[in-house]
């Protein structure tokens, strides 16, 4: 099985899971078979919102079966999904190794599942506990960045989560 994984460095099994799928500065390819990988510049992690399906497809277009990610935004997930690609959601700052073995033994919450705290996608119904820096996103029990209301300091707002705790 071909997986790609979002990574904060091009250092293959030995790189760093990046907290975010279309953001990542590299995309690793993993043969879950072989244990052979390919770090990828991602080549959109700089670019304007909405960049989610773009990368989605770059991603389709280098042949993998699945991705595994802390957190991937709903439009990338939609993407994703819709060209038959599988999203598993993953703790951030463990090794691509570590990664691949969770897969492997049945460790992994499929995307859209809350599972680390965090989790991808779905729309976060709490309001965002985050600090008012504006953004809109926001995590379901607080936590995260929520978009900040005139008159009330530091609270955030409703966004996007993936379910708190």
């Amino acid at each position: 099985m071909m997986v790609a994984i979002p990574t904060d460095d091009p250092n293959g099994l030995d790189a760093l899971v990046s907290v975010n799928f279309a953001r990542a500065p590299f995309i690793t390819v993993v043969d879950t078979d072989s244990l052979s990988a390919r770090s990828y510049p991602n080549q959109y992690a700089q670019g304007g919102g909405g960049i989610g399906p773009a990368v989605a497809q770059w991603v389709a277009s280098l042949g993998v079966n699945a991705v595994i990610a802390p957190s991937v935004g709903p439009n990338a997930l939609g993407a994703l999904t819709s060209a038959g690609i599988s999203v598993y959601s993953c703790p951030p700052g463990l090794r691509v190794r570590d990664v691949i073995e969770m897969l492997r033994a049945g460790q992994l919450a499929p995307a859209g599942q809350p599972a680390y705290g965090y989790g991808p996608g779905g729309m976060g119904t709490g309001p965002g506990g985050g600090m008012g820096m504006g953004g809109g996103w926001g995590g379901g029990r607080g936590g995260g960045w929520g978009r900040r209301r005139r008159g009330r300091r530091g609270r955030g707002g409703w966004g996007w989560g993936g379910g708190g705790w």
